[in-house]
């Protein structure tokens, strides 16, 4: 599929919270911000990480799991014959397992998913105890060029957004569920810090533009700090939104830019892939003898 270089994206990212447990709330309130996103001429909208369920479950994953295929899915991909729909959701496989999914959908139908790969399981996070993990980090062609998911704790692993990116991925979409922990000097979350500061880094590290969509809202005692963000290809903030508030973030993406980036800065076709597949089996054997 060829990259239109010579557009421009309209992406809007949903920074919203999400009633727990209940379905058909969450629904309704996509349904607005999509129509909304499609009155305003956005190309593609993006929720937060378990945007259909909410984050904190426990036992109750198991009432809201559902397909893909499920018939409460039929009108976001009605939707997303007018605008791309990127959503979160607790997905039932058919081996009836289950695990924390993100959804692309374009021109009526389900174009890609992520599982997510690494579920923190420390502190105050128990997603192992509910979630299967996904084990695939893989790009996808859209009608916008090649696009990467990833959900949350993923990307507080480099080389995810480095597999994406070297799978040809130019837009990677980070759907979160960021917790609000600590304060810094500047009266907000010291973990925001460090959001920003990863964000930043794939930025750079992948030449690649990062749409950062982070939830709000308060469940289970558990405060969740939007500041949803868009950074592009040299690891420069474009847009971010306020904390702790809803509101749909409309930025455009310029794919010009994401090509002089490439042109000028050549971390990508530089990368010595045979090297880090080398040296990964490598430390792999070695962690294995132990």
């Amino acid at each position: 599929m060829g990259f239109p270089l010579d557009h421009s994206i309209s992406v809007a990212i949903a920074q919203t919270g999400s009633v727990l447990a209940d379905l058909n709330k969450n629904l309704e309130n996509h349904y607005a911000l999509i129509e909304q996103a499609i009155e305003q001429k956005n190309d593609i909208i993006i929720f937060p990480e378990l945007s259909l369920t909410g984050y904190s479950l426990k036992d109750a994953v198991y009432d809201v799991a559902i397909t893909t295929k499920d018939k409460k899915l039929d009108q976001l991909k009605k939707f997303s014959q007018h605008i791309n729909i990127i959503f979160g959701m607790v997905e039932l496989s058919d081996r009836f397992e289950i695990f924390n999914s993100l959804l692309f959908l374009e021109d009526g139908h389900l174009l890609s998913k992520h599982r997510k790969v690494y579920l923190p399981t420390y502190g105050l996070f128990e997603e192992k105890r509910y979630f299967s993990a996904g084990n695939r980090l893989k790009a996808f062609d859209s009608k916008w060029g090649r696009i990467g998911l990833l959900i949350c704790e993923d990307m507080w692993h480099p080389t995810s957004g480095i597999i994406l990116a070297q799978d040809g991925a130019t837009i990677i979409f980070v759907a979160s569920a960021g917790v609000a922990r600590g304060m810094d000097g500047q009266k907000k979350p010291g973990n925001v810090t460090t959001w920003e500061v990863l964000n930043r880094a794939l930025g750079i590290s992948t030449t690649s533009y990062i749409v950062f969509a982070n939830r709000v809202g308060v469940e289970d005692g558990l405060m969740f700090w939007g500041g949803s963000e868009v950074i592009d290809p040299h690891g420069h903030e474009m847009n971010k939104a306020p904390l702790f508030t809803e509101t749909l973030l409309e930025t455009k993406l310029d794919l010009l830019k994401l090509k002089h980036a490439r042109i000028n800065t050549r971390l990508l076709s530089d990368e010595k892939l045979d090297v880090l597949v080398d040296e990964f089996n490598r430390i792999k054997k070695t962690t294995r003898e132990y």
